[in-house]
């Protein structure tokens, strides 16, 4: 680069010029979107082509120029600081954004965990992930959320476009690439499913502006490149709605998100919000107190059985409250036990003969056959099973903390224990709890290798440690020598003890 040594000074000047002003406007961008600031279009444009520009700079050092083409950048790199954009085209106003309960017409209302989950939402919408999975049971509020979340992105004009695709029993490739086409206001000159997703495709990666397209309750196995949506496009961010988090793991680079159901205390608020509970006087006797608080507690944190339950129970005599409580106690439930073992321990020994026992004692009894689990992730169907049961009972064997499976189901018990008021027996066979609560023996060597696997400071690691010290602190009982078929018996009369609570309706 002969000739232009008299201009290395004043590039470099001009290039970190350029690198401040841009790192300035994005800084004053993410300011406004936190507010209720407008930005321009043109401040968009302009940070796209000074990213352009940075980086042939950055390359510069790598590649041969001459001198004329040195000439040529130091101008462009000039002359796009000198059009930085104004504070016109950035209005920053003090107001904070409404909240996210005012976008939802009063429809969601702002818990500590909501505003938890819409803050990790908002933030992946913004950044560069380019799909998000959102995933909870059904019933938890994700469609709410969402479309309250959406109203939020319009206001602030982060995207240009947002396409929201409900998907039902009925919908199909084609019946949701006609959707997207009517929003796109687009017609196919294909016929064929494969055709018409190449012309979304198309018409999706012209668009000169960010996009945001929502599948909302998608099923397993969903691709949005079958409809014809990009998944990997940086204008086209990509949001699923899904009540399983293995549907999310199909897709991959993206963000995943859980909604979890309501808390007790939240989900006390909200039921006595949609009864109206302290609005009539004669709801304030202490014995429909307690009938309101279990029957909030039976909708087991689910917003929307939580507001058609409460809804419903408005205005209504107690014996109508009672009623209702019973039906939610036989009807939530489908399961009366549930077992969670080792399998290669004890199925066809001490927890064979335990399912038998209870079996034939009258309880309704899930024991995995052995065909649920698939790859380190426990099924749908095995987390339904443990959702619907109203007593777990967990067979501690030696093994138990080496199967990851086994581990999953325990995060999940120790889940419906708090939020669902679960019971939960350990049984620890031929362990010692010490041995369990401060990972010992072989609890502590299979342990150490799910670090290894996982790393020390894996989430799933420590959800895991902090499960198995829990449930070695609770009441359980322990086996060690004598005739098993003398333990299982203690077991199973235990269980007849509290059957009026392990009562359900029956199929």
């Amino acid at each position: 680069m002969s000739g232009c040594c008299n201009n290395t000074v004043d590039f470099k000047k001009e290039k970190n010029r350029v690198v401040t002003h841009r790192d300035f406007v994005r800084d004053k961008i993410e300011r406004t979107h936190n507010k209720t600031g407008k930005v321009s279009d043109v401040v968009f444009e302009w940070l796209k082509e000074t990213d352009i520009l940075i980086q042939q700079l950055e390359n510069l050092s790598a590649q041969a120029i001459t001198r004329k083409q040195f000439k040529k950048l130091l101008k462009r790199v000039m002359e796009q600081n000198t059009k930085v954009p104004s504070g016109n085209y950035i209005q920053e106003s003090s107001t904070p954004i409404p909240s996210l309960e005012h976008f939802s017409s009063g429809n969601l209302m702002c818990f500590n965990s909501r505003e938890k989950i819409s803050d990790q939402l908002f933030v992946a919408l913004k950044d560069d992930s380019s799909m998000i999975g959102l995933y909870g049971s059904q019933g938890s509020g994700k469609t709410t959320l969402v479309e309250a979340m959406v109203k939020k992105v319009k206001y602030l004009e982060i995207f240009h476009e947002v396409l929201f695709v409900k998907v039902t029993q009925n919908s199909n490739i084609r019946t949701m690439q006609d959707e997207i086409a009517n929003s796109l206001n687009m017609k196919f000159d294909k016929n064929s499913e494969s055709g018409r997703a190449r012309e979304i495709f198309s018409t999706i990666e012209s668009m000169n502006c960010p996009i945001l397209v929502i599948f909302d309750n998608v099923p397993a196995k969903f691709d949005p490149e079958d409809i014809g949506i990009p998944c990997n496009s940086n204008r086209c961010k990509i949001l699923l709605t899904t009540c399983c988090q293995k549907d999310c793991d199909l897709l991959s680079g993206q963000r995943e998100i859980q909604l979890d159901p309501l808390s007790r205390l939240e989900a006390w608020s909200l039921f006595q919000k949609h009864s109206c509970f302290y609005d009539d006087e004669k709801y304030s006797r202490f014995d429909l107190l307690n009938v309101a608080y279990e029957v909030a507690l039976e909708c087991e944190g689910l917003p929307r059985t939580i507001k058609d339950v409460g809804s419903f129970l408005k205005s209504r005599p107690i014996e109508e409250w009672k009623t209702t409580l019973d039906i939610l106690k036989h009807s939530m439930a489908k399961w009366q036990i549930f077992l969670s073992f080792r399998g290669e321990d004890t199925r066809y020994s001490f927890t064979g003969y335990l399912y038998q026992a209870l079996s034939q004692a009258g309880f309704k009894t899930f024991m995995d056959d052995g065909g649920l689990h698939t790859g380190d992730q426990i099924s749908p169907s095995l987390v339904n099973a443990i959702e619907a049961s109203r007593l777990s009972i967990i067979v501690l064997s030696e093994t138990y903390a080496n199967s990851s499976w086994c581990l999953e189901e325990l995060v999940k018990i120790r889940e419906c224990m708090k939020l669902k008021n679960q019971l939960v027996w350990p049984i620890f066979y031929k362990v010692d709890p010490s041995d369990i609560r401060h990972l010992r023996k072989c609890y502590g060597k299979d342990m150490d290798r799910h670090e290894n696997n996982f790393g020390i400071n894996s989430e799933r690691v420590q959800k895991w440690r902090s499960a198995l010290f829990e449930v070695s602190n609770l009441s359980g009982k322990a086996y060690t020598t004598g005739y098993e078929y003398e333990f299982i018996q203690k077991i199973v009369e235990d269980a007849n003890r509290i059957k009026s609570r392990l009562q359900i309706r029956r199929a």
